[in-house]
């Protein structure tokens, strides 16, 4: 009997390993963890470069000397441990996992990016439209790139937190959001109310009376107010933004209603989802329609949603992603 060691470096959390994967076929899997958090006031206070990334990805790198997979989380770091891999020279397979834009790079970012991204073996994303959208965009032969549905548990939900409204429909998350068209779309029709969970914007400072909002709010109060929404609202930027994919998948399994964009990213997750419905981007008169007729129909919208529940806790299980992982290792490390 044989042994995998796989080192974890994620971006933006802690390194625990993302998955229960602790064997591959007769061999142990060992996990050694590294994370792009900030550990201290420098690392803090200093965002560009950004030295956490740096210093957990030459970290992670020394550790894959003596490793069989680094595994990277998240675009920048994928190709922060590919600079050090260059420099420290593990010889180690490289699978960037989550690999995922907000924002697609440009200009020099997309040059850097072509060069690091040539040395990664496998590439694991959330759509098919990524999957062919980033290897044109960064040169990198389609066949290293792999879909996998994004995965995870049923949120907790806290319905302690007192609301202003007793019918409402609920607009979720950060990134890629249509913050503008969402508060056209309540504007104009005074009638249906609106709680917003959101990072700290500008553009709220002046929300109308029909919309209370809330900022980082912790993720069991968040989907407590979720629990008593009419609808999730998921307004994302454009039809080509890929974002929205956890949001759309905590409310399914919650059996929660969904409003959201029209997006190739997220039409894995959207299109034929009994309880979903799509509008088109940079249409705030289509998204206030939504909303209203959302909470007009609250009871059978409800009862759709519900209806998925036992399906979404299978197709969103985080067993496949085990799956996926040790069919990578059974590929790329074989016994």
């Amino acid at each position: 009997m044989g042994s995998v060691k796989i080192v974890n470096v994620p971006d933006i959390s802690p390194g625990d390993p993302f998955v229960d994967v602790h064997s591959v076929d007769d061999r142990s899997v060992t996990w050694q963890r590294f994370s792009g958090l900030p550990r201290n006031a420098i690392e803090r206070a200093v965002r560009r470069p950004r030295l956490s990334r740096y210093r957990a990805a030459w970290s992670a790198v020394g550790a894959a000397r003596s490793a069989d997979v680094i595994i990277s989380h998240l675009p920048r770091m994928t190709a922060a441990v590919e600079d050090m891999r260059a420099l420290r020279k593990p010889d180690c397979v490289h699978l960037a996992f989550s690999f995922n834009f907000t924002d697609l790079p440009a200009g020099r970012d997309v040059a850097r990016m072509r060069r690091a991204f040539s040395g990664v073996d496998q590439f694991c994303v959330y759509s098919e439209y990524e999957a062919t959208t980033y290897p044109q965009l960064f040169g990198v032969d389609p066949a290293r790139f792999e879909r996998v549905l994004w995965t995870q548990e049923t949120p907790r939900t806290d319905t302690t937190l007192d609301l202003p409204f007793d019918r409402f429909v609920v607009a979720i998350g950060g990134e890629g959001r249509d913050y503008a068209g969402m508060l056209a779309a309540a504007r104009s029709d005074p009638s249906t109310n609106w709680i917003v969970v959101a990072r700290p914007s500008t553009l709220f400072d002046d929300a109308p009376s029909n919309m209370k909002v809330f900022f980082n709010l912790p993720p069991e109060l968040t989907w407590g107010i979720a629990a008593r929404a009419a609808a999730v609202i998921v307004p994302l930027k454009s039809d080509r933004t890929c974002c929205g994919h956890i949001t759309i998948v905590s409310a399914q399994l919650l059996g929660l209603p969904v409003v959201s964009t029209r997006s190739m990213a997220t039409t894995e997750y959207t299109v034929g989802i009994p309880g979903s419905t799509l509008i088109e981007p940079g249409a705030p008169d289509a998204l206030a329609a939504a909303a209203a007729a959302s909470v007009a129909d609250a009871p059978r919208n409800r009862q759709l949603a519900e209806s998925f529940v036992a399906e979404a806790k299978e197709r969103y299980d985080r067993k496949h992603w085990a799956e996926y992982l040790r069919r990578f290792l059974q590929t790329r490390i074989p016994a």
